[in-house]
C-alpha cells in the first residue's frame, strides 16, 4: 500500500504542477540534491550510524529544515547580487530555485512519514 500511496502523491503532484503552468520549473537537481544529501547526512549522524525505521523518521525532519535553510542561503545570495539579478530580469528565477529546496524539503519528509506510518 505505500507504494501505491506514494505513485499517487507524486501522481497528484504531478497533476497539479501541470495544470498550473510548466512542470518543468519544478525540477533543479542542484536544490535536489542539497536537501536529499544534507538531510540522510544529518539524520544519519543523530541516528549514530545505524539505519533503521528512526533514520527514516529524522531524514523527513531533517528534510524540512534543509529546506528552509536552503531558501535562507537563496535569499542571501540573492540579496548580495539583487541589482544584477534587477537588471537581469532573473529575479523569479531565482526565486523559484530558493523555493523549490524548501518545496523537497517537505516532499521528502511526506514520503518518510508515509513510510514510516505504512508498517
Amino acid at each position: 500500500m505505500f507504494f501505491l500511496g506514494l505513485v499517487g502523491v507524486i501522481g497528484v503532484i504531478m497533476f497539479a504542477a501541470t495544470w498550473g503552468g510548466d512542470p518543468g520549473a519544478f525540477i533543479d537537481l542542484a536544490s535536489l540534491i542539497f536537501v536529499a544529501a544534507s538531510s540522510f547526512f544529518a539524520s544519519l549522524a543523530m541516528s549514530k550510524g545505524k539505519f533503521d525505521e528512526r533514520t527514516i523518521s529524522l531524514t523527513g525532519d531533517a528534510a524540512v529544515i534543509v529546506g528552509w535553510l536552503g531558501f535562507l542561503i537563496g535569499l542571501v545570495l540573492m540579496a548580495g547580487d539583487l541589482n544584477n539579478l534587477l537588471v537581469d530580469q532573473r529575479l523569479g528565477s531565482a526565486f523559484s530555485v530558493a523555493f523549490l529546496t524548501v518545496f523537497y524539503g517537505y516532499f521528502v519528509k511526506l514520503v518518510c512519514l508515509m513510510y514510516s506510518n505504512s508498517k
